[in-house]
């Protein structure tokens, strides 16, 4: 008879909300192996055999992040208008970014940019699934002129991360005003309609 595993995923699951609880709450600096041991209630021994190491508890927490981004991005609804398609997906992220807006501060700021720290294949195929969601709906907007055909395709998919990424910013600091969700719509609508025509997007000023 197999014998069960000391250490099992329901373990593994508490030292991620540890790490994260302890990152979000007190910054990177206290994330120690002991730390987040003690606050899953189990070993440092866990750590090690789960992880490997401090890194390697790092990576998989980025990886998990990036999981929940990428399959909120894939259950957002798809239908024969690219364009509703388009909006619902950036209204998906922004579930992902305001769900829990500490751990959406940890992933752009720990995880992305030219001081990132190092994350694992498994964590950069997760991502790399996550943006491909997005570019599969730009290229559908494309195709059915929704996006006028001179736009780049990435030069798009870059301006809709910039966006979304400016939108969570404001919202999760509480500037967005009554209608966050209205806010959110109205900007990405404005943005395609600029998109829409080989221009650039003018948006109306607005003052949150």
């Amino acid at each position: 008879m197999a014998r069960p595993r000391e250490h099992d995923e329901a373990t593994r699951e508490r030292l991620l909300q540890a790490a994260e609880a302890v990152t979000a709450a007190e910054g990177w600096d206290a994330l120690t192996v002991r730390r987040v041991a003690q606050e899953a209630g189990t070993s440092t021994r866990a750590v090690y055999t789960l992880f490997d190491s401090k890194a390697g508890l790092e990576q998989a927490l980025h990886t998990a992040f990036f999981e929940r981004l990428r399959d909120l991005l894939k259950a957002s609804p798809r239908s024969e208008d690219p364009r509703a398609d388009l909006i619902e997906l950036a209204l998906a992220y922004r579930r992902w970014a305001v769900e829990r807006p500490q751990r959406y501060e940890l992933a752009m700021h720990r995880f992305i940019g030219p001081f990132a720290r190092p994350r694992s294949q498994e964590g950069l195929a997760v991502a790399r699934g996550a943006l491909d969601e997005l570019r599969g709906v730009v290229r559908r907007c494309q195709e059915a002129g929704v996006i006028d055909a001179g736009h780049e395709l990435e030069a798009v998919v870059r301006q809709m991360q910039v966006t979304a990424h400016g939108l969570a910013e404001f919202e999760n600091l509480a500037v967005l005003g009554e209608d966050p969700d209205r806010f959110w719509r109205d900007t990405v609508s404005a943005l395609l309609a600029g998109l829409s025509n080989g221009k650039p997007p003018h948006l109306k000023s607005q003052t949150p």
